[in-house]
Order: structure tokens, then C-alpha cells, then sequence
């Protein structure tokens, strides 16, 4: 369990870094936002798809901007 928490604290990319960045964006903490993301993934799988490609894909316009 302790290796977990500490995978899901470090803000590098896990799959495609949409969690860390929406974090680092808001100023929220890295491991709640994927502790979040894995909780909304598991009652509601296929909403959670969609809205991580669209992060996913406004993930370089934030980093643009910034």
C-alpha cells in the first residue's frame, strides 16, 4: 500500500499525465485529484473515458497558455 501512495504522489505521467496536470493547473494535490479520477473510472467508466481524452486534448493548450 505504501508503494502505491507513493506512485500515485509523484507528479510524473502515469499514463498520459492528464491527473498531474489538471493538479499542478488548479493547485490541487497530485495524489487526491488521481485518487479522485480512479474513484469517478470505477462507478462511471465510460464518462471518465471521455472526459480524459478531452483533458488529454486540452492538455497542450494549457501548457501553451501558461
Amino acid at each position: 500500500m505504501k508503494q502505491i501512495k507513493i506512485r500515485l504522489q509523484n507528479p510524473k505521467r502515469l499514463v498520459c499525465g492528464v491527473a498531474a496536470d489538471l493538479a499542478s493547473k488548479f493547485g490541487w494535490s497530485c495524489f487526491l485529484t488521481r485518487v479522485v479520477w480512479a474513484g469517478v473510472t470505477v462507478f462511471m467508466p465510460g464518462m471518465s473515458l471521455l472526459i480524459y481524452f478531452v483533458l488529454a486534448l486540452l492538455a497542450d493548450q494549457w501548457k501553451r497558455s501558461v
